[in-house]
């Protein structure tokens, strides 16, 4: 899969509904996306990353697939007459720099320094194959969280009324709250520095991101904490401490009924042993 940085920088151009983009975006519901772009390479479902620049912070904040290729467009500045090729397709992730971690600029010059170009003056530049991988997963810690014990939500069935006046019988999603909560930091390093090196499949099951979604799954792995940083602030032993697990295993992991199970106790499921609760 070939990959494209996008440039924006908010002194020289207002982005008039940024933060209600920032919440309508999703990988359930992406959203339309239209950016001036220097190549008129990118093909249709090709990648596309956004860096913003400008002020503090600097980083990639948006990620998403082109869908309909490249299309006119007029320029930015509205300083020249004329149009100038701009890439269409749909965002599924973007975020607001105002109140969320980014992908800082400064990690990016450090894990893919064969990426000369994380200032570039033009929009549209190739970000090079070498870095993908890196660049994905990195992208992944950014914007993937994986709670120590995720718990099903509850909705209950209520009438709701349609356009036409009647009502009809269903379960009612989409009901925003305001929720409070503790989160546990981790550190991004101690993922990198666990995974540098090692060939990333699952350690109960051996799923293989990439074997299975190509280019797409480069890179990618869940990295399962065997004690959870929720009891509190620990030194993290890289060796004995972490593990590799595909998105469905590290689910099952935390889906005991009375405590997390091992990963020994899931590999024993698995082979066809005892439940555990």
């Amino acid at each position: 899969m070939t990959a494209w940085l996008l440039t924006w920088n908010p002194d020289n151009w207002h982005w008039d509904n940024y933060d209600e983009d920032c919440k309508a975006a999703s990988k359930e519901n992406p959203i339309e996306f239209v950016w001036s772009c220097h190549s008129k390479k990118p093909q249709i479902g090709d990648e596309f990353y956004l860096m913003k620049l400008g002020k503090l912070p600097r980083g990639i904040i948006a990620h998403g697939i082109v869908t309909k290729g490249m299309v006119p467009g007029d320029r930015w500045d509205g300083e020249k007459k004329g149009e100038i090729p701009h890439l269409s397709g749909e965002c599924d992730t973007l975020l607001n720099y105002k109140s969320q971690k980014i992908l800082n600029v400064d990690v990016l010059e450090k894990e893919c320094s064969d990426q000369t170009e994380w200032h570039p003056q033009a929009s549209g530049i190739k970000i090079k194959d070498t870095v993908l991988p890196k660049l994905h997963e990195l992208w992944a810690e950014v914007t993937m969280e994986y709670p120590d014990n995720p718990e099903e939500s509850v909705y209950e069935e209520k009438n709701a009324c349609t356009d036409d006046g009647t009502t009809e019988t269903g379960i009612v999603e989409g009901t925003k709250k305001v929720v409070y909560t503790t989160t546990y930091e981790r550190n991004p390093k101690v993922r990198r520095d666990f995974l540098n090196g090692k060939y990333l499949k699952c350690e109960v099951c051996g799923f293989d991101f990439e074997k299975t979604y190509r280019s797409l799954g480069a890179g990618f792995i869940e990295v399962h904490h065997k004690k959870p940083v929720s009891e509190g602030e620990h030194i993290t032993d890289l060796e004995n401490d972490l593990v590799m697990l595909c998105s469905n295993c590290h689910r099952m992991i935390h889906r005991g009924k009375y405590h997390m199970i091992t990963v020994e106790e899931l590999k024993g499921i698995i082979q066809g042993g005892t439940d555990k609760e």
